[in-house]
């Protein structure tokens, strides 16, 4: 199967982080633009325009999304002196 081109497309989820009180974004996701993909937040905000009540929301595209690193897969053995705790 063929892999889907992503390419300048992209997607917006809620916020399951949303701190109260905070200026957190509402909706968060990626963004491909010419292959390159970039955070983008979006915050909704209700304004009164000649007396009537209007919704928007506003964007912002952020940095560019870093490839994710590989972790250490786990052994299944222990070994507590692995550990970094600072006694």
């Amino acid at each position: 199967m063929a892999e889907y081109d992503n390419t300048d497309k992209g997607a917006l989820f809620g916020n399951t982080r949303k701190r109260e009180g905070k200026k957190d974004p509402d909706l968060q996701g990626k963004l491909n633009i010419g292959g390159e993909e970039r955070w983008l937040s979006a915050w909704f905000f209700t304004y009164d325009k000649d007396g009537e009540k209007r919704k928007g929301i506003n964007l912002a595209l952020g940095d560019v999304v870093e490839p994710r690193q590989e972790t250490k897969k786990p052994t299944g053995k222990f070994d507590d002196m692995e550990d970094d705790i600072p006694f």
